[in-house]
């Protein structure tokens, strides 16, 4: 979304600077182009230029990205998904080399404003993409949200509980293990606190339900008591920002034992779900930025970008339920080689506190996820890059799984 400026803009430019903030971040989420830099001011060219108004006075732009990723893996990942690398479904067995051909990461987008005669401009945001769920490809909501001014937000859209700011720009969909990364139905309320400050409050989709199996014999599940309440406070200037969120969830979880037609014993308890935040990026040399997250919370294993628990809650002794405490900590630096070619490198870790003791053998206790990137800039809109990326699980009883994959990415922004 755009920043409010200290001066209002004429309602056209105003369109296209927060169009292009929002294509830039999208290019950039993909590896092609970067936030802030040469790219954006390049796209928002050719978006001043196909913008379009309709009677009323609405303007509205919509665009599209193609992309095609070449993925080689040593190892094939458990499960469906392949087109992405999920730290969490490396094998710890044996398992074949794969090689992908992929078109998910193409998207469709458009943003509207429309002026009122009184009051706050309203913005209307779509945006989809072909990552099914499954490893499918088929078309995915990813946005669809209504914003009246600077003040309140409605639909689906990014987590006030992330930082969609400190997402490294990989060319792997989904990136690191340990950053905070979801997209969800919530309702925003955004207050200036004047200066560069500003707090947002949201509640949001709990999507708690699920279900896990220990063992054929163990099964825990959970569904949300409430929705999610989540707050952040940010601070951003021209090219730096730092936040603090925090997050609030309740969660009834279910432990039964047995078969699953006639289960032996269960037993169930409220857990009180909370996570804590802490983000910033800031300019180092040059065009440099340097991006850093740590996170820390308790139940809030759907929040981060790869899961160690899908319940957010372990099974002790006597069916004892017990909440998981994940930490998430995620570097990632962006280095300008020349005006047309970047390189984007870091890793992240998401680990389970508390005593392992409470926890399968088998069940997985850390995340490691590294990457380094080049992408070049052919043209305005049209990026080309390549990426290494390393994966490692580690589990309670001390195994060790890891995995490479190399990717080359072709992305080209029609607009």
């Amino acid at each position: 979304m755009p920043r409010p400026k200290p001066s209002p803009l004429p309602a056209s430019r105003a369109v296209v600077l927060g169009a292009a903030a929002i294509v830039a971040v999208l290019a950039g989420r993909a590896g092609a182009a970067e936030r802030g830099e040469a790219a954006e001011l390049t796209l928002r060219e050719r978006l001043e230029a196909r913008a379009h108004t309709l009677p009323g006075g609405t303007q509205y732009l919509v665009g599209a990205t193609l992309q095609a990723d070449a993925i080689a893996a040593r190892r094939r990942q458990d499960g469906d998904e392949q087109d992405t690398l999920i730290v969490s479904s490396t094998p710890f067995g044996a398992a074949p080399s794969a090689q992908r051909l992929s078109v998910r990461s193409s998207q469709l987008d458009w943003v509207s404003r429309t002026p009122l005669e009184s009051g706050p401009f309203v913005w209307t945001r779509l945006q989809a993409n072909l990552f099914g769920p499954d490893g499918t490809t088929r078309p995915q909501l990813t946005q669809a949200w209504v914003r009246w001014g600077d003040t309140l937000l409605v639909g689906k859209t990014y987590s006030t509980f992330m930082d969609d700011a400190v997402l490294p720009t990989t060319l792997d969909y989904n990136g690191p293990s340990g950053v905070t990364f979801v997209r969800q139905w919530l309702a925003r309320v955004s207050l200036p606190l004047g200066g560069l400050v500003r707090l947002d409050a949201s509640v949001e989709e709990a999507q708690a339900d699920a279900r896990a199996e220990l063992d054929e014999r163990v099964r825990v599940g959970s569904r949300a008591a409430r929705p999610d309440l989540a707050a952040r406070l940010r601070i951003e200037g021209e090219r730096a920002h730092a936040q603090l969120a925090v997050l609030s969830r309740r969660l009834d979880v279910e432990a039964q034992t047995g078969p699953a037609s006639a289960p032996t014993a269960s037993a169930g308890r409220r857990v009180a779900g909370q996570g804590v935040s802490l983000s910033a990026s800031v300019p180092t040399f040059g065009e440099d930025t340097l991006s850093v997250q740590w996170v820390r919370g308790e139940g809030i294993g759907r929040y981060f970008n790869d899961g160690v628990s899908a319940t957010g809650a372990a099974l002790g002794t006597d069916l004892r339920v017990v909440p998981i405490t994940l930490a998430g900590t995620t570097l990632y630096y962006r280095h300008a080689w020349t005006d047309g070619l970047a390189s984007t490198f870091g890793a992240s870790r998401l680990r389970v506190d508390g005593d392992a003791s409470l926890r399968a053998a088998d069940a997985l206790r850390a995340l490691t996820y590294a990457s380094a990137n080049l992408v070049w800039r052919i043209a305005p809109t049209v990026f080309a890059g390549a990426e290494l990326q390393w994966g490692e699980a580690a589990a309670v009883d001390g195994a060790r799984a890891s995995t490479v994959r190399g990717q080359l990415s072709v992305r080209w922004v029609l607009l």
